[in-house]
């Protein structure tokens, strides 16, 4: 395709899908080096969107204002529409809902969007937009999101996820490591927006024992949801763990991460936050389905493969339980979402610590070996 000058970038979920689509706006930069891109989100994902380097614009979108006033909600996307409408060369909607599809539609000359597989579901997709592509539910959603670009014939090299912060948070977070007496760390997120993806308390509080042995920092992040202040309330005081729940901010969390030696947790934005910045990942997988969920390895350019109790990839190791319905991908049988999951249950914590030392052992090792070799010899 011809040199976009524009482009939106149509994501409305939540703040992992939103990280997602930073493969596609490194791609679109690289090829198109003029080119500015706008993403329009929702509102809620604004602190993930402020994390994505190489954007211009972000609009957000209230999704709250859909359920809670009709007149505001026909105000808000009319006042949208004013401003998108024809202003880009290239509108893409990474999701397959009709609202969005619609937006990308109305903003783009050129318009993509993502197709259900029954026709009768987005029979009308086809008739709006110039390109359409499927979610191959066997395929990571990096790999899914990068397709919209193969079918421009936008040639797909390599797919980085990535993010960034600013150098005003990266010394605050310095500064706050400082005024702890912190330098080598380990972060531990035991916590997601869902029930289903959270470590229960007396694995979560043995881990958090067992890590607490290794005689390093453990640094337990969260955010202020009832969940998290939940597990917060529920932590063992212990020599070596400092809590920051509730603490810090998503960019925060985002400098603090990039700052650790790895990142010890559960399937959820932290995790995948981890990936973005190449760090050694030991991830507490429940019900999602590895193929498309898992942490996502720049130097492999590959994720996670079938469910199996323990793999490994690169620098991350994945944990999921052998219960027979596992990956069920957040099935009803369990109660949804919002219930608590056996199969992390199921996730033997001294299992999980057993790959932590190892890993730490090697690395302190690797990073003696580096040391001697830095001295001259007098």
């Amino acid at each position: 395709m011809k040199s976009p000058k524009n482009v939106l970038l149509i994501i409305r979920r939540s703040l992992g899908d939103v990280l997602a689509i930073s493969p596609v706006i490194d791609i679109l930069s690289r090829r198109f080096s003029k080119v500015s891109i706008d993403l329009l989100i929702n509102e809620d994902t604004m602190a993930a969107a402020k994390l994505l380097n190489g954007t211009n614009n972000i609009i957000p979108f209230d999704n709250n204002l859909l359920t809670r006033s009709t007149m505001g909600s026909i105000a808000m996307q009319i006042r949208l529409i004013r401003k998108i409408f024809r202003q880009y060369d290239l509108a893409i909607s990474f999701t397959s809902n009709e609202r969005s599809n619609i937006f990308a539609y109305l903003a783009g000359r050129i318009s993509v969007g993502t197709r259900e597989l029954s026709f009768s579901k987005n029979w009308w997709h086809r008739l709006l937009l110039d390109v359409g592509y499927y979610n191959n539910r066997k395929r990571h959603i990096l790999e899914n999101n990068v397709e919209a670009l193969r079918q421009l014939n936008i040639n797909i090299d390599r797919i980085v996820l990535s993010a960034h912060y600013s150098d005003k948070t990266k010394q605050k977070v310095q500064q706050m490591l400082k005024d702890l007496g912190i330098d080598r760390f380990i972060i531990f997120h035991p916590t997601g927006k869902f029930l289903c993806r959270l470590y229960p308390g007396k694995p979560r509080n043995i881990l958090l024992q067992l890590l607490d042995s290794l005689d390093i920092p453990i640094i337990v992040t969260g955010g202020k949801s009832t969940i998290d202040q939940q597990v917060a309330a529920e932590m063992p005081t212990l020599k070596n763990v400092y809590s920051m729940i509730g603490k810090i901010s998503l960019e925060e969390c985002a400098a603090l991460t990039d700052m650790s030696m790895a990142f010890v947790g559960v399937d959820t934005f932290n995790c995948h936050l981890a990936a973005a910045f190449n760090k050694p990942i030991f991830v507490l997988f429940g019900p999602n389905i590895p193929e498309t969920w898992s942490p996502w390895s720049n130097a492999l350019q590959r994720a996670g493969q079938r469910a199996t109790p323990v793999q490994t990839y690169g620098d991350i190791t994945l944990f999921q339980s052998s219960l027979e319905c596992v990956p069920c991908g957040h099935s009803a049988r369990c109660g949804g979402q919002d219930r608590l999951s056996p199969c992390m249950a199921d996730i033997d914590p001294h299992i999980v610590f057993n790959e932590v030392k190892n890993w730490l052992s090697k690395a302190l090792s690797e990073s003696m070996e580096d040391a001697k070799k830095t001295i001259l010899p007098t």
